[in-house]
């Protein structure tokens, strides 16, 4: 047995997140006691040693928790691990100290026969990445009133790119083993999480004549393509027929097939409801296509999950609703896949209120952290975990998992603005490489309707 002796400051905080690392994460039984210390200090029984953790974050006074004064100093301190012998993993030797003392001071790192003391606050920074914390404590906002990616203290500091927290976890972990050998972890895999937003399901001007007819006139004069115009006039009269093949935005077929081939589960998120127009989909989940669409996910073993709509995710009531339409909609097809996830439109997320009404709704995980303009680690994690609920100070029933890469935050021209280059597969080659050196989850969102280049087919296929 693991004891871990901490202040009783902030102990809701603590034991939050001290079961994630070492219950979630390195899947170790631990008893906490409560003392007057200004620290953490770990043992094992029967066994000599103990590692002693500084404190940062938890020291916070009362008056400014939640509040600027709390957030880390910038620009960060960095610290250099190599001389420590430590046998550790990390994506770099140079460890941005979040939370922790000044790692240029001698004392930041003292090892002896049976004791270690390290200056980094692994438990405090943990908490702040894993929480957000700093979406808290910060104002700012996008158009779509998300947290933007170039506020966050990962992209100020340059981590953005590596799962800092994973890194934090190795260091905790080869201190642990650098004392007490024979204690054990238990064992992880790679795994590629793949999914897709059902955001457009198939191509909204099949709807009428008079749609399909403004398309082909816009195929014709601004997209100077007959061919295209030909398409979209096929596509029409087809979808009339009842035959979806032809339109460019039906790849679910393909999207199971090769992913079928390596292994992978995908899961498809629907909207369930459409109350903002340009913002919510032009679909039902009604419409016979769809319930087909639906009845075919589940029969080839994949999983279906539910998109919130563009306003739902500061709206109890309306997530409460859209999960009662999808529930209801995979009951009357016999569906019963034992979980049900869930993703914002448009990555919209509030830190005290979204994750909150899906904890209360009864959905099993969240997928939504990730930066819609850029791609990486906005929980500075690929392991899932139980979510923190500030208002209740409790741990949520609720698991984050973490997204990893949307394709259109690195494609895209108003993101990253990669293109279909080299420098798009080595990028998302990159965030998968460090999944892997943690053994992790590369949790990747790609839409059906980014499916209409071969390059993008083909980066597609190497990344999963």
């Amino acid at each position: 047995m693991i004891k871990v002796e901490i202040s009783s400051r902030y102990e809701s905080e603590r034991r939050y997140i001290l079961s994630v690392i070492f219950g979630e994460f390195l899947g170790l039984d631990i008893q906490i006691k409560l003392s007057d210390r200004q620290d953490t200090r770990i043992s094992v029984n029967a066994n000599k040693g103990e590692l002693v953790i500084a404190d940062g974050l938890f020291s916070t006074p009362p008056n400014q928790w939640l509040q600027l004064a709390s957030l880390p100093r910038q620009p960060l301190k960095v610290w250099n691990i190599v001389p420590t012998g430590l046998s550790t993993i990390t994506v770099s030797p140079e460890i941005p100290v979040i939370y922790g003392n000044d790692p240029h001071n001698q004392d930041f790192f003292q090892l002896s026969e049976n004791k270690i003391y390290l200056g980094l606050d692994i438990f405090g920074s943990a908490f702040f990445m894993l929480t957000r914390y700093e979406e808290i404590v910060k104002p700012d906002c996008d158009q779509h009133d998300r947290f933007p990616a170039h506020a966050s203290l990962a992209y100020q500091e340059g981590f953005l790119e590596r799962p800092i927290i994973n890194e934090y976890l190795e260091i905790l972990w080869a201190a642990m083993k650098q004392l007490w050998p024979k204690v054990q972890r238990k064992p992880r895999e790679l795994k590629t999480l793949v999914s897709c937003d059902v955001d457009n399901p198939y191509s909204c001007h099949v709807k009428s004549w008079k749609a399909t007819g403004r398309k082909m006139l816009g195929d014709i004069i601004k997209r100077h393509s007959y061919q295209m115009s030909l398409q979209t006039a096929i596509n029409a009269v087809a979808t009339k027929l009842g035959n979806y093949s032809y339109d460019p935005l039906n790849t679910f077929d393909w999207i199971m097939d090769v992913n079928e081939q390596v292994g992978n589960k995908v899961a498809f998120f629907f909207l369930a409801a459409s109350l903002v127009p340009n913002m919510d989909s032009h679909y039902n989940l009604n419409e016979p296509r769809i319930r087909a669409l639906i009845r075919k996910i589940h029969h080839r073993g994949h999983e279906i999950g539910l998109h919130g709509s563009y306003s739902a995710y500061q709206n109890q009531l309306q997530l409460q609703k859209e999960a009662d339409t999808l529930r209801s909609v995979l009951a009357e097809e016999n569906i019963d896949q034992g979980i049900l996830g869930f993703r914002q439109h448009y990555l919209r997320w509030n830190p005290l209120q979204t994750h909150h009404y899906l904890d209360i709704i009864g959905l099993d995980y969240d997928t939504t952290l990730g930066y819609a303009a850029y791609a990486g680690f906005r929980c500075g994690i690929c392991y899932e975990y139980p979510m923190y609920d500030f208002a209740s100070s409790a741990t949520m029933k609720l698991y984050q998992r973490p997204l990893v890469l949307m394709e259109c935050s690195v494609i895209d021209k108003i993101y990253m603005g990669l293109g279909c280059t080299v420098n798009t597969l080595n990028y998302m080659n990159l965030l998968k490489s460090y999944c892997c050196q943690f053994n992790g989850n590369f949790t990747v969102l790609w839409h059906n309707n980014f499916l209409q280049k071969w390059q993008y087919l083909d980066i597609y296929q190497k990344i999963i």
